[in-house]
């Protein structure tokens, strides 16, 4: 048999196709094309869900209100933009709640890039591109679900588990703090992956830059730093050990490092002034944030400061899932027995080490929170970073599990739990931040008055929607518990219908918006013009108010004994406690409003909202000394955080019923230093210098009283009669004149 050469013919080899790019020929071997699309066909089911995805979110998108601290959210973005571009210094003068400005940076750039000037684009675009950025990431995940187990299914239902949890996929709208965060988590959890695999000393440089970022975003993301850094340490010990070339992974270490600086410094520009002290101080706060709210869980009231070790393990088991929960806990209890079967195999450079570093990322922030007491509330939001890991993890056990002949029950059972979430998300759209599994009654108002539900007031935007259709008076008197929400969601209304809305006192409104926050009790027996449930719990009512003084009585005993029988079960619960003093106190009721009062400054003794109750009921009291005395101490407790001008205005009134005129006027012009358009700090003040016969200072208090109410003929006579007895011949007939032309 004749032997075959080694050495093709020229006439067996493919000719090469010519490709033309800009009238320059360029040839492309069939061979690699078809390398490109035998690569690129695993994640072909990942673009098509990311599509479908994208294309949902295009159309659901303007569904979202604003959130209650979107605005403040906007305000670091904001500091650093004009920093940067005008080297205004109010970023490191303003409060802020020191997270970094990453993510809100990028969203200022793109409302200026856009030149967005009215609220509603602005909103509309950020919580577009906060979901489109959110979307990206969970493509990040599919990518990197796919390299760890190879499997187009396991990588696809990673997508929707991760794209389409219920609570996440709403915030991932509007909360442009946290979601931003989680967002970044995956894509350096990918990006690691694909580093530690490949070993490049360049994907080490991207993979610092992208936890750098993360930690521009929220500075938890250090944490993901040390633990990458960490097993870099590892890799240089076990290299030292066993005596390979450290080179390549001195590099790695050096590179990381610098993109993680860099980043870091680069995307946070509160940091540029005084890097090393900025930071530290931006991190102590975090550390020991001082928000002193209160939050509702199984029925009781717990203050943020002093939470059980139990609230977030709580929280997440009540609010993900069944089958992700299932999973994701039976692939913890599967790799802590692997990794304690095989320490070595995890903590070396091997496909197994993602998994550990998955456990660590679930575990550690849990275990800083539980054991450091740190501050959290309204859920879990400020730890929604530990879900990818908790899936990934989860998603290990179902490949696991995929594996034996129990196959397509694992998958069916899977697909039944999407549906079911599909079906949840469709039927309860846009409030999906409100589901709770079954883990939970769903009887009727069971959830209201046991957890907190639409806690973010994203809902106030329906109210307002409805309001406007419904109602066609030109001003729509509107009050709230939490009038923030009424003003945030007024931002996203179309300009012709914004100034419709009017945020009035409650006495004085039409309708009062409630989305049940911290009141796990009923309101009184008002009438219900609109109202949002999900799971079988109102989390919105709109409620027509009545001018009807009988009514409104009727309605205050009312609300009265629903306190009452509330607190006789909670008596330790401080908002109802609250709100009963003021109901008490609207009622005239000033015994009982101060008895109240009084407990609840046992329960927080430092809180200015029911110091400032007290000094108030002391004045219907008539006890002007003591309302004085509460005064300055609230005064003083709110010195670090602003400066309240109608606290020194009620001083004042206090030293006018005190008949001391002097300590009045000085109170007075402390209200108009601190407010300059004071109306009736200026009347006060006004009355005062008259009565003490200094009538050209009384004057000049009239005449800027004038200046704010220009048609207010009484702020004119006054100022008249001012200059009468002050000898002003030609400003009396100057200002008669105006007084007659009326």
């Amino acid at each position: 048999m004749a032997k075959k050469s080694k050495n093709k013919s020229l006439t067996n080899i493919t000719p090469l196709k010519p490709v033309v790019v800009n009238t320059a020929t360029v040839t492309i071997p069939p061979r690699i094309k078809a390398n490109f699309w035998v690569r690129l066909t695993p994640y072909f089911p990942g673009i098509i869900l990311f599509i479908i995805a994208l294309i949902i979110g295009l159309f659901v998108f303007r569904d979202y209100g604003v959130s209650w601290d979107e605005p403040a959210q906007r305000d670091p973005g904001l500091l650093s933009y004009n920093y940067i571009f005008f080297d205004n210094q109010a970023l490191f003068t303003t409060p802020t709640d020191n997270h970094g400005a990453g993510f809100e940076l990028l969203l200022v750039f793109f409302e200026k890039w856009m030149n967005l000037t009215d609220s509603r684009d602005v909103y509309l675009m950020r919580h577009i591109a906060a979901h489109i950025f959110f979307l990206i990431s969970v493509f990040a995940g599919y990518i990197l679900i796919f390299r760890l187990y190879r499997n187009k299914f396991i990588a696809s239902l990673g997508f929707i588990m991760l794209a389409f949890a219920p609570r996440i996929y709403a915030h991932s709208f509007f909360n442009t703090k946290d979601m931003p965060f989680l967002a970044m988590f995956i894509i350096t959890l990918a990006c690691c992956q694909i580093a530690f695999k490949n070993n490049k000393p360049w994907l080490f440089l991207i993979l610092g830059t992208l936890c750098g970022y993360t930690t521009s975003i929220r500075i938890m993301g250090i944490m993901l730093g040390a633990f990458i850094f960490l097993f870099l340490l590892i890799d240089f010990v076990d290299n030292l050990i066993n005596k390979k070339a450290m080179n390549k992974i001195i590099i790695n270490m050096l590179l990381f490092s610098v993109g993680f600086v860099f980043l870091l410094y680069i995307a946070w520009p509160y940091l540029w002034k005084d890097p090393y002290n900025h930071f530290i101080e931006s991190f102590n706060r975090l550390a020991h944030f001082d928000w002193n709210g209160l939050v509702l869980l199984n029925g009781k009231i717990y203050q943020a400061t002093n939470l059980p070790w139990f609230y977030f393990p709580t929280w997440f088991l009540i609010t993900n899932p069944e089958i992700w929960l299932v999973a994701g806990f039976a692939g913890v209890i599967w790799l802590a027995i692997n990794f304690f079967k095989r320490p070595l195999t995890y903590i070396r450079n091997t496909p197994e080490r993602n998994l550990l570093l998955y456990l660590m990322c679930f575990f550690a922030p849990i275990m800083a929170v539980i054991l450091l007491h740190s501050v959290i509330y309204d859920d879990w939001r400020h730890l929604y970073f530990v879900y990818p890991p908790f899936v990934l993890i989860g998603l290990y056990f179902i490949n696991k599990m995929i594996q034996t002949r129990y196959k397509y029950i694992v998958q069916g059972v899977c697909v039944l739990q999407v549906l079911f979430i599909g079906y949840f998300m469709v039927v309860n759209h846009p409030f999906s931040q409100v589901y709770f599994n079954n883990l939970l009654s769903h009887d009727k108002e069971y959830l209201r008055k046991n957890y907190e539900m639409e806690y973010w007031g994203c809902s106030f935007k329906q109210a307002l929607d409805h309001l406007i259709e419904t109602d066609t008076s030109k001003k729509i008197k509107v009050s709230s518990d939490f009038p923030d929400l009424i003003a945030n969601n007024t931002l996203l209304l179309p300009k012709k219908d914004r100034n419709r809305i009017q945020l009035v006192e409650m006495k004085d409104a039409d309708y009062n918006i409630a989305n049940y926050r911290s009141r796990p009790y009923d309101y009184p027996s008002y009438k219900t013009v609109y109202s949002i449930s999900v799971l079988n719990s109102t989390i919105l009512s709109i409620f027509r108010q009545t001018k009807d003084t009988a009514k409104q009585r009727q309605f205050r005993i009312e609300e009265i004994s629903i306190l009452n029988k509330y607190l006789a079960d909670h008596p330790d619960n401080y908002e109802a406690r609250v709100k009963i003093t003021i109901a008490y106190l609207d009622n005239s009721q000033y015994d009982s409003s101060e008895i109240n009062c009084k407990r609840a400054l046992v329960q927080q003794p430092n809180d200015t909202i029911s110091l400032h109750n007290l000094a108030i009921i002391y004045f219907f009291e008539k006890k002007y000394s003591l309302a004085i005395e509460i005064f300055k101490i609230e005064i003083k407790l709110n010195l670090h955080l602003v400066k309240v001008a109608s606290d020194y205005h009620d001083i004042g009134i206090g030293y006018l019923k005190l008949k001391q005129n002097d300590s009045a006027a000085y109170y007075f012009n402390k209200a108009i230093e601190i407010n300059h358009a004071f109306n009736d700090a200026y009347f006060q003040l006004g009355i005062i210098y008259f009565y003490d016969k200094k009538y050209d200072l009384a004057a000049e208090c009239f005449k800027k009283l004038l200046v704010l109410k220009p048609g207010d003929i009484d702020a004119l006579n006054n100022l008249i009669t001012s200059y009468k007895f002050a000898g002003n011949i030609d400003s009396t007939k100057k200002y008669e004149l105006k007084v007659l032309k009326k």
